[in-house]
């Protein structure tokens, strides 16, 4: 009779668990393919006092097909990328945001990893492509 009791006792905490543990699990059955709304959309990062990063998404058949991305100064212009080439002390934006506009077009995503040398500038466009994407959901 105590042992029955143990063994009931085993299966409902083992019933239990599993319940909590699937509810607390996602919901999410999408396959991680997003689909947008066709267009050019244009997102920026927040603004600091150095300036901020601005993206222009282009969306055709529901997937990313061009990211262009921009360094802007505190006026709202476009940085002059031949001053940004690496030398010095400044990162190679001019390259940086080919590559990083690349990655994220092949993963159809802004989650991509920052370029270390140029981490906030990189979080910046991150951060613009994702505003851009929101617009075309």
């Amino acid at each position: 009779m105590r042992q029955t009791r143990k063994v009931l006792l085993a299966i409902l905490i083992i019933a239990s668990l599993t319940v909590t543990l699937t509810a607390c699990g996602s919901s999410d059955t999408s396959d991680g393919d997003e689909t947008y709304k066709d267009g050019t959309y244009v997102g920026q990062s927040e603004k600091r006092e150095f300036g901020y990063e601005e993206a222009e998404v282009t969306i055709e058949g529901g997937k990313i097909t061009n990211i262009v991305l921009k360094r802007m100064t505190p006026e709202g212009e476009e940085v002059d990328y031949d001053e940004w080439t690496g030398e010095g002390d400044r990162p190679n934006l001019k390259q940086f945001r080919i590559d990083l506009a690349e990655e994220m077009i092949e993963k159809q995503s802004y989650e991509v990893d920052a370029i270390a040398t140029a981490t906030e500038t990189s979080e910046g466009w991150k951060e613009a492509v994702k505003n851009a994407l929101e617009q075309a959901k």
